[in-house]
């Protein structure tokens, strides 16, 4: 840990990342020194802002969208992380089915 942030240089993965929980969790993690793979359904716009956020709170992020409910969503997302990153140390599984 050579800046002395508790999570300098292991990689999260936080599902349901584009808001609310998952979009602070993420937040977190960077500011912990994670890189931070930010996952989302459908909103290839808001999965990039918080991305962008969590570039901005020093850590390093990819979006990989996906509906894990799908074994292959949810394979194609840890695939992400490890093609990304080498390695994964973190799995939030956040991700709810929202009702408007």
């Amino acid at each position: 840990m050579s800046d002395g942030k508790e999570l300098d240089g292991m990689a999260a993965v936080v599902t349901g990342s584009v808001r609310g929980i998952g979009r602070a969790v993420a937040l977190a993690f960077a500011e912990a020194g994670a890189n931070v793979v930010i996952n989302g359904r459908s909103s290839v716009d808001a999965a990039n802002a918080v991305a962008a956020e969590v570039e901005s709170a020093g850590g390093r992020a990819i979006v990989h969208m996906a509906d894990v409910g799908d074994p292959s969503g949810a394979e194609g997302l840890i695939g992400a992380a490890l093609d990304a990153f080498g390695r994964l140390d973190i799995l939030v599984n956040n991700v709810a089915h929202r009702v408007a």
